[in-house]
């Protein structure tokens, strides 16, 4: 199918999910990468999307806070942590342009476990900080070796700077309404419903990163685009079959 056009709201929104999640201190950093360098880490049905003729990859350091199943109240110690993940872009079979996560590094165990076992997603067990003082964000991520996860670390410090308008470029790197899974050899849809987000410009401070190339992707080159965004609130719907 055609890709489905992109919006910067939901256009499908969520009454109530299975899942929440509260998105904070979240930067996005970033890159450009040719297509065929994506799509060779992709799983059969999805195809890598495309803006200008490059696939994009993105590196996402935040705080997560209020995470678990909609039923459940806030859970002591797992429904709050710090998170780093490696995220693309792709279409799915029913046109669905979705999120692809390439790696999650995550400092909840249960977590860890929950969401790779039932969910499939690319999750590993990391130790992670996050410091801030004044505009200043810094975020330390180091994966453990264990259980038979790639060596990976993130070292980020951003300037966060005034908000600014969405490019046509940042709605199609964060307009995404759902990502994509592969569980028990199939691949799931999870449609995601949030407020739009409201970006910052953030200027790179300093950046020491190998959770990029840890999935098998080359080294990025030249310095990623950097966006600080606001809190969100998300909701995400029981997964469909792609």
């Amino acid at each position: 199918m055609d890709p489905k056009p992109l919006s910067a709201t939901c256009p499908d929104p969520i009454k109530r999910g299975w899942l929440r999640n509260d998105w904070h201190d979240l930067t996005f950093l970033h890159w450009p990468y040719e297509p065929d360098a994506v799509q060779a880490l992709l799983p059969d049905g999805l195809t890598v999307d495309t803006f200008d003729g490059k696939a994009w990859v993105s590196l996402v350091p935040f705080m997560m806070r209020r995470a678990g199943p909609t039923c459940l109240p806030k859970l002591p110690y797992v429904s709050d942590f710090e998170e780093t993940n490696v995220r693309t872009y792709v279409v799915d079979s029913l046109g669905n342009r979705a999120v692809w996560f390439l790696s999650l590094d995550c400092v909840r165990l249960p977590v860890v476990s929950f969401a790779k076992v039932l969910i499939g997603f690319p999750y590993f067990w990391a130790d992670m900080t996050l410091d801030i003082d004044g505009s200043k964000i810094t975020y330390a991520t180091r994966r453990r070796r264990w259980p038979r996860s790639p060596a990976a670390l993130t070292n980020v410090s951003i300037d966060v700077g005034k908000p600014i308008e969405p490019t046509e470029l940042d709605v199609f790197l964060t307009a995404r309404w759902g990502t994509v899974a592969k569980s028990f050899g199939r691949l799931w849809f999870h449609a995601v419903d949030h407020e739009p987000w409201t970006f910052h410009d953030a200027t790179l401070i300093a950046l020491d990163d190998s959770a990029m190339t840890a999935p098998g992707l080359p080294t990025p080159i030249g310095g990623p685009i950097v966006r600080w965004a606001q809190p969100v609130h998300a909701r995400f719907a029981r997964p469909v079959r792609v």
